[in-house]
């Protein structure tokens, strides 16, 4: 078992980016992969830094990936602004990095066995690249995510308004509410769905409208409420879950 840091000269970000990832040790030829998104602010170390996922990922025969997503919000943005612009972030996580992975490692290069995580802004960015791409990943887990993100804007965030009229307005590709409202056989090949939030979370509203969307639309998912506030350390008690979840359901 061991723990891997590589820099990727991407061509779909334009840029060098940061990869972190754990590669089990058990004798099999493959595994599956589950990318773990990080939050707003965050980077592909503070994953590992902030809970003890290297702990916990010794449990389970995945492959682990935590790759730096800036505050992109995992969207494509060709705009060309100084921080996350002319980067095509959904291209790069849901088709350049997986095939850069499972070029150089033994990862299973399948949608069955490929599963996307996260907390925060990584939370909505692996709910809505599940949903978006059913065909490139087959399981989500999130926790504490940030559903409303290109559903609606926040007169509290008006920098982030801004970000979304420019690249993920309400209605578009980006709203997973509206991305189910608009493919209404979905429910035929649904992904596997879980995800939790705390008690005390500032986006517990936000999870329990997404909970009640999916339960209206009759889309089968798990949801939990739990003890806990928006923090990594919230994340920790649950990563656990997670991980069970992506080994009961991702195959090679």
């Amino acid at each position: 078992m061991s723990i891997i840091e590589r820099t990727i000269d991407s061509k779909k970000l334009g840029r060098a980016n940061n990869v972190k990832l754990w590669i089990p040790d058990t004798g099999k030829k493959l595994y599956p992969t589950v990318y773990l998104q990080h939050g707003l602010g965050d980077d592909e170390q503070v994953p590992w830094k902030r809970s003890n996922l290297e702990l916990y990922a010794k449990d389970y025969g995945l492959i682990i990936v935590t790759a730096d997503a800036k505050r992109s919000w995992f969207v494509n943005d060709g705009r060309g602004s100084e921080s996350t612009g002319g980067c095509l972030w959904e291209d790069y996580f849901c088709y350049e990095l997986p095939s850069y992975i499972e070029d150089n490692f033994p990862a299973a290069p399948k949608a069955e066995s490929r599963g996307q995580c996260g907390f925060s802004m990584g939370g909505y960015g692996a709910m809505m690249y599940t949903l978006l791409h059913p065909n490139r990943f087959t399981a989500v887990s999130a926790h504490s995510g940030s559903f409303t993100f290109a559903h609606e804007f926040r007169e509290d965030r008006p920098e982030r308004t801004e970000f979304m009229k420019a690249v993920a307005a309400p209605g578009s590709r980006y709203d997973i509410f509206a991305l189910l409202d608009n493919f209404p056989d979905f429910t035929k090949d649904v992904p596997a769905i879980r995800f939790d939030v705390g008690d005390r979370d500032h986006l517990l509203e936000q999870n329990r409208r997404f909970h009640a969307f999916l339960e209206e639309n009759c889309i089968e998912h798990s949801y939990i409420e739990n003890s806990g506030a928006h923090q990594w350390s919230y994340v920790d008690s649950h990563l656990r879950e997670s991980l069970k979840f992506f080994s009961d359901r991702l195959t090679i």
